[in-house]
């Protein structure tokens, strides 16, 4: 069967070619040129001898390049490799090497240490820097290439593609000639890979999840006619990375096949967020608990119109039920909460925005095309409200790791893919997460679930953030870490803290440290790293 997440986007430039696709920084990029420009793109690799295939690495932050040149690769059938904008060039050049990307798309102001890692690895032709003019890129760059002699002969173009992936040339490049792009789409397979994503890694070395047209499509289709309920006059905010698997389906992709118009934050900042969607009358918003609840606390220092909002999806980690109960009182509509993997295109579970039925906790039910059930340690299917570790499988499950059969192997049972996520399932098939697997804090041979810890501490008024880990105890096997962050002019005491929890869960479960931090460490969609924690508790 043959299918091309390109069409998407082809397919609403001729159904809306003079509406708004994207808005970002105070311009608007009609489908039409939206359509134009990735297909100039498209133009340009293939004259720079790609071919159907092959691999290409996008670094780029939230921004119409990133859109454009990620449909431009689709298009001419490769796979696209977005990578996360706070890697390292060691870092970079790793990914590099390990996806064979033959070509690497820059953000301009990331140049320098893209640079560095191009030059490290001798399997990527050509570096392609975007966003910017020649002139307006780093002076190292630009003095290294105008007196060194080139470290890959004929494998770097600069002028030609500097400007052509450029939204500041207007679809022209430096010469002047037009990119007006008119070049049809590969017929690529619906198995074939269209995206590989790293792992953030957060618990372990970063696993390339190769994730085919059909996978993407059909999670990118649900989430706009099942769960979000897009159409041509929704206007969805891309606060989330899109490098990231929740905002890069969800929101990108999802808005693309709607026709919809998405408006861009290149760096979520809550004010300016909210800011945007008064303006842009945003109707969709897809974001991690944290942006939530930076969010309400802005809304409670001052006034923005977001009366247009009517769908807001949560996903990334647990949402607290105190930002829950909170974001209902501000806005007068429930959050939506959504369940997924990179490995899962990322989707598995929601509730979709038009039931009725929205509990609170819940992950929701099953998503359209997708199985989900609680096994346990002996792989039995569990009996309900049993606790054990969720597995799923359908159209968003994952080809595979890439170039890692050993791991491909071992992420799944019996056809299913094994989460990691400790869950359980009502009666009415709605699921809730526990915990990770691998956050589960084990003491005196008693499972304790940090979230259960979290939340009673979430509803104390003194806290903002909290994370719940475990760290190595002789006695014990391990103790339960409490990691807080309080509201700006909040005091209170680690002992009154204890006792606020013993007076809600019982007294195995009570954190006996209680650390106050100025800032939680979090990863680039803004969850909570507990690994980073355990690492620094661990140092002391």
């Amino acid at each position: 069967m043959g299918l091309n997440l390109a069409f998407g986007l082809i397919d609403s430039a001729n159904r809306y070619p003079n509406h708004p696709a994207i808005i970002c920084n105070h311009k608007s990029y009609t489908y039409t040129e939206l359509d134009r420009w990735s297909a100039g793109i498209a133009e340009v690799l293939l004259t720079q001898g790609m071919r159907r295939g092959d691999h290409v690495m996008l670094l780029a932050p939230n921004v119409p390049e990133f859109t454009a040149v990620y449909y431009a690769v689709l298009r001419v059938g490769g796979v696209v490799v977005p990578i996360n904008t706070l890697l390292l060039s060691n870092e970079i050049a790793e990914l590099l090497e390990h996806s064979d990307s033959r070509f690497f798309f820059a953000w301009h102001t990331f140049a320098d240490k893209s640079l560095l890692a191009f030059e490290k690895v001798e399997s990527c032709q050509a570096l392609f820097f975007i966003g910017a003019k020649r002139e307006e890129l780093p002076e190292s760059i630009l003095a290294h290439y105008a007196f060194a002699p080139l470290h890959k002969p004929n494998k770097f173009v600069l002028d030609e593609v500097l400007t052509v992936v450029s939204a500041t040339s207007a679809g022209t490049s430096s010469a002047g000639t037009s990119l007006a792009g008119t070049l049809d789409y590969e017929q690529t397979s619906s198995d074939d890979t269209a995206v590989i994503l790293y792992t953030s890694g957060t618990t372990g070395r970063s696993k390339g999840v190769e994730l085919s047209h059909f996978n993407i499509f059909s999670n990118a289709l649900y989430s706009k006619e099942k769960a979000f309920f897009l159409d041509h006059d929704s206007v969805t905010i891309a606060v989330l990375p899109l490098f990231h698997t929740f905002g890069q389906t969800a929101i990108q992709n999802a808005s693309l096949l709607a026709g919809a118009t998405m408006v861009m934050v290149p760096q979520f900042e809550p004010k300016r967020t909210l800011g945007e969607m008064e303006k842009h009358r945003v109707t969709c918003i897809a974001a991690v608990p944290t942006m939530y609840n930076l969010m309400i606390q802005t809304l409670r220092r001052r006034s923005f119109d977001v009366s247009s909002l009517r769908v807001a999806v949560s996903g990334g980690a647990s949402l607290p039920l105190v930002i829950y109960n909170e974001f209902e009182k501000l806005f007068g509509f429930k959050i939506i909460e959504g369940y997924g993997l990179s490995e899962t295109s990322p989707i598995s579970c929601i509730t979709p925005a038009n039931v009725k039925l929205n509990k609170a906790g819940s992950i929701g039910l099953e998503f359209y095309g997708t199985q989900a059930k609680i096994i346990r340690k002996d792989d039995s299917t569990a009996e309900i409200d049993e606790v054990g570790e969720l597995v799923v499988r359908g159209h968003n499950v994952m080809k595979g790791y890439y170039k890692d059969p050993s791991a491909t192997e071992a992420a799944f049972i019996n056809g299913w893919f094994r989460t990691g996520d400790m869950a359980r399932m009502d009666v009415d098939r709605y699921f809730y997460i526990v915990d990770r697997l691998k956050d589960v804090i084990i003491r005196a041979g008693m499972n304790i679930y940090p979230r259960e810890i979290e939340e009673v501490l979430y509803h104390h008024p003194a806290v903002r953030e909290v994370a719940v880990i475990g760290i190595p105890d002789e006695t014990l096997s391990e103790n339960v870490v409490a990691c807080i962050v309080l509201n700006e002019g909040s005091e209170i005491t680690a002992m009154e803290l204890q006792k606020y929890c013993r007076e809600h869960l019982a007294v195995y479960k009570c954190p006996k440290i209680i650390l106050f931090m100025k800032n939680l460490p979090k990863n680039s969609t803004g969850k909570i790293m507990k690994r980073t924690l355990r690492e620094m508790q661990m140092k002391k």
